[in-house]
C-alpha cells in the first residue's frame, strides 16, 4: 500500500507542492504527474495491483508525500516533533462526525468547528500563528483523505 509513497522519495516535495498549492507551472505539474505514474507502474508490476489498487496506491503516495512535506514545514518553522506528532494524535481522537466534517469543502467557514479544531491543535502544541495553524489544519484534512483512500485500497 505504501509502495508508491516509497518510490516517490526523490520527487516527494514536488508532488506535495502540486497537491497543496496547485498553482505551480504546467511543467512542474507534468513532472509530478510523470513521477507518480512511474511509481504506480513500478509498484503495480512489483505487487501485481489491480487497477483500483494501482490508483489508490498513487493517491496514497501523493497524500503521504504531502503529509511529510507539511510536517517538515512545521519543524523547519520551529515547531517541535512532539507538537507535530500531537497533530496526528489529535486526529486519532476525532469522532466520525469530526472526520466527516473535514470532507466538507467549506469546513473552515464553520466557525464553531474551526474553533474546535484550532483548540485541538493548540492543545497539541501548535503555536497560535496563522501560517502554522493553517499547516496543522491542512495536515488534518489530508490525513482524513489518506485514511479514506487507504480503505479504498484494501477494498480493491
Amino acid at each position: 500500500m505504501a509502495c508508491v509513497y516509497e518510490e516517490l522519495v526523490d520527487d516527494y516535495e514536488l508532488v506535495a507542492e502540486v497537491l497543496i498549492y496547485g498553482d505551480l507551472s504546467e511543467e512542474e505539474g507534468a513532472k509530478a504527474d510523470k513521477a507518480v505514474e512511474a511509481a504506480k507502474a513500478t509498484c503495480a508490476t512489483k505487487h501485481n495491483y489491480t487497477q483500483g489498487q494501482r490508483d489508490a496506491a498513487g493517491e496514497i503516495g501523493v497524500l503521504a508525500s504531502a503529509l511529510d512535506y507539511l510536517s517538515e514545514e512545521l519543524v523547519f518553522s520551529g515547531v517541535g516533533d512532539d507538537a507535530v506528532d500531537g497533530v496526528l494524535d489529535a486526529y486519532d481522537s476525532f469522532t466520525e462526525e469530526d472526520v466527516g466534517a473535514l470532507f466538507n469543502p467549506d469546513w473552515r467557514s464553520d466557525t464553531v468547528f474551526l474553533g474546535e479544531m484550532k483548540a485541538k491543535m493548540l492543545s497539541a502544541g501548535i503555536p497560535d500563528e496563522a501560517d502554522l495553524m493553517d499547516i496543522a489544519l491542512t495536515i488534518l484534512e489530508i490525513t482524513a483523505m489518506l485514511e479514506e483512500v487507504s480503505y479504498m485500497f484494501m477494498a480493491q
